[in-house]
């Protein structure tokens, strides 16, 4: 084993470190993939863009973003374990292979990094008129639905205590809604249960609904429901917040991998050197 400096020693156990942290990482990386992946939240439907009139073709960023996880988390196990050994045993082949390996990542990363940046843009424009387009053609207003889309809207306004995207008024249109299904003998509905308020958060653990005043849906006012509190502000912040997650942990990991690169190719010139 070559003898190096005082400083491409330090590298050399700096860079040992953090690749050490790279594969602990990777596996943490891993591991919250498949858990996104396996998440029943109800809310998670809410992110599936792919109306067929729609240009932004993509279905469910957050899906798409548990899968890069995956994948991402899989690639750094394994790079860590290369710079690790790489680091230990001053391996050319290994650091050479390492380094090569973590370019091609900071390339591809780079490149999610500034999709995601757009289409982080494209949220308002997009997903707002996905889901009030939604509501007129696809929403069934019953709280024992299993139509996805109506479970994850009728969740959300639970969950923020609100009602409808840009308010009530986005009900008046919706084609697949029976008003008058739970009760003829009180007339039609003028808001959905779940835009009334609860007596409890049974709504969101089992689908059941337990209104404070169970006449809210025919006689709605501003003590017994949220009607005029609309829900898009609050989902919007929700799909930014967890986009801006997954961008600022790419970015971060994108900086340590770029130190890594520089310290691997140090030490490979000094290994070099001090071959001759």
């Amino acid at each position: 084993m070559v003898e190096l400096s005082c400083g491409k020693s330090c590298m050399k156990y700096i860079l040992f470190v953090i690749n050490f942290i790279f594969f602990v990482l990777g596996a943490a990386a891993f591991g919250l993939g498949i858990w996104a992946l396996v998440d029943k939240n109800k809310m998670n439907v809410l992110t599936k863009v792919g109306a067929a009139d729609s240009n932004f073709d993509v279905t469910g960023l957050l899906e798409s973003a548990a899968i890069v996880l995956l994948v991402g988390g899989a690639c750094i196990l394994v790079i860590g374990f290369l710079g690790c050994c790489g680091a230990f045993k001053q391996s050319q082949c290994l650091l050479c292979l390492y380094a090569i390996c973590l370019l091609l990542i900071v390339i591809i990363e780079l490149a999610a990094i500034v999709i995601a940046a757009v289409f982080r843009g494209k949220v308002t424009t997009e997903v707002k008129g996905f889901l009030k387009d939604n509501i007129k053609t696809t929403y069934q207003g019953k709280v024992d639905t299993n139509e996805e889309f109506s479970i994850g809207l009728d969740y959300a306004q639970v969950y923020f205590q609100c009602c409808g995207i840009d308010g009530s008024q986005d009900f008046n249109n919706a084609t697949k809604w029976n008003r008058t299904a739970t009760d003829p003998s009180k007339g039609p509905m003028v808001i959905p249960p779940t835009c009334c308020k609860m007596n409890s958060d049974k709504f969101l653990k089992d689908q059941v609904a337990e209104l404070e005043d169970t006449d809210c849906p025919w006689v709605p006012t501003t003590t017994n429901s949220n009607q005029n509190k609309a829900c898009w502000d609050s989902i919007e912040k929700y799909l930014k917040d967890r986009i801006s997650v997954v961008i600022g942990i790419a970015a971060g990991i994108l900086v340590l991998e770029l130190i890594c690169v520089v310290f691997a190719c140090c030490i490979i010139s000094a290994i070099r050197k001090d071959s001759v």
